[in-house]
């Protein structure tokens, strides 16, 4: 079993404890569906429940609107949120350890990166280094950022942040300038260093 592969280590309440689980799809899905990459067989486990994504060499776990909900180190997963080595997924009665290999790299590890972030999508919040942001940001602010924060390092288009942040407008053009001013008043509460600007392109939530 190779040791390079990102992995979930089973903790209790499926299979055999210690059993691991490769990681070598970009999406792995977790539920109780036969489809599914890691099979549950628990009462509490949703058809499709959890999914973990892999981009640039970094794991996030998202929940897929399950009816009991995630765990991820006893906090329930609102957004999607970057996996730690040695973080632990909890669905219903099943624990399982993510172990990245990556984590002893000497590269800068992102999800402790954005631990000096956070961006709460169920309570639409904003923490910077564990401080509420406050006031909070506007809707179409807030909309903007966590489009840009679960696409964390990613080139996002303006013609991906207009579609997310202003749907209703479709039928109508949204303008460079209104993309532009919104960037800049986001920056102006959360750090201008966070956004980076592709020119030409859009722009790049960074991994600090």
């Amino acid at each position: 079993m190779s040791h390079n592969v990102a992995r979930l280590v089973v903790r209790e309440g499926l299979g055999r404890v210690g059993q691991e689980i490769l990681l070598v799809d970009d999406v792995t899905t977790l539920g109780r569906a036969a489809s599914c990459q890691v099979v549950i067989d628990n009462d509490f486990a949703s058809r499709r429940h959890a999914q973990i994504v892999r981009r640039e060499d970094v794991y996030w776990l998202r929940d897929l609107d399950s009816k009991n909900g995630t765990l991820l180190d006893n906090e329930r997963v609102t957004a999607e949120t970057p996996l730690a080595d040695g973080a632990e997924i909890r669905i219903g009665s099943v624990a399982l350890r993510f172990v990245d290999p990556a984590a002893t790299r000497t590269q800068p590890n992102l999800a402790a990166s954005l631990a000096r972030l956070r961006v709460d999508a169920s309570a639409r919040q904003v923490w910077l280094h564990s401080q509420l942001l406050t006031p909070p940001l506007t809707t179409k602010q807030f909309d903007l950022l966590l489009y840009l924060y679960q696409r964390t390092g990613e080139a996002v288009s303006k013609d991906e942040l207009a579609a997310a942040v202003w749907p209703e407008d479709q039928s109508e053009a949204v303008y460079d300038y209104q993309i532009d001013k919104m960037v800049s008043r986001v920056r102006e509460r959360i750090g201008k260093e966070w956004i980076e600007t592709v020119w030409g392109f859009g722009y790049r939530l960074r991994s600090k």
